[in-house]
């Protein structure tokens, strides 16, 4: 080892703040870097979302029976889809447990609460083919297990669904909104979806009966107590 470079070692040694400014540059350029990265996956999410709303095709599907009300996170709206029985309909012929005749110990149980506690279902993924009629209401047409649409015809369309833990995993099951409007999405008996090229429906509204879009209203009794 030469003078020069005995030298610099031991001025290094010497200064352990020039050591502790190099760590922290480090530091911040890798907290840079990890936020850089953030705002990168939020922008090509951003992206996405928007891709989705603008380009998807728009379908309505009717929803299933459900509370309307919910707590502890503001009010929003609990969701089931109708479309939900349908799929589980089509698969029972593949799951003889979930039938009657196989629970013959239970003879005064009803269809439906069989429907409810005894289905078996693995896990599973697929997609259910409906037809849009001139409300763009989709009605189940059958199941499919890729969202080719080579077959289908210019009126059906593929939407992707689950199974887990013995339920249908379809779309969001809550659609939230702002806080004392509820009694206006209480006439909700659809939900608008937007279905991108994958089959993936993505929820934007909530529909009434006259198929009109529905807008929060504050009720009375919240206006007054604001």
């Amino acid at each position: 080892m030469n003078q020069k470079m005995l030298t610099k070692r031991l001025v290094d040694e010497a200064s352990p703040s020039s050591h502790w400014l190099k760590k922290r540059a480090v530091t911040i350029t890798v907290a840079l870097l990890g936020l850089a990265l953030i705002l990168v996956m939020m922008t090509l999410n951003i992206i996405k979302y928007e891709n989705h709303l603008s380009n998807g095709t728009t379908v309505l599907l009717a929803l299933a029976p459900v509370d309307p009300r919910g707590f502890m996170q503001g009010d929003y709206m609990a969701l089931s889809y109708a479309l939900e029985r349908d799929i589980f309909d089509a698969m029972r012929p593949k799951h003889p447990h979930s039938t009657q005749d196989e629970l013959g110990s239970e003879p005064d149980v009803e269809l439906d609460e069989l429907d409810t506690d005894f289905r078996i279902y693995e896990p599973s993924d697929g997609y259910v083919i409906v037809r849009i009629d001139d409300n763009n209401v989709g009605h189940f047409v059958r199941l499919a297990e890729s969202n080719s649409r080579e077959e289908l015809t210019k009126s059906e369309l593929p939407i992707y669904y689950r199974i887990r833990n013995g339920s249908v995993q379809l779309a969001t099951n809550a659609f939230f909104f702002q806080e004392g409007h509820a009694e206006a999405f209480e006439a909700a008996e659809y939900g608008l979806f937007r279905v991108n090229d994958k089959g993936e429906p993505l929820l934007t509204e909530m529909v009434d009966g006259d198929f009109t879009v529905i807008v929060g209203d504050i009720n009375e009794e919240d206006k007054a107590s604001q």
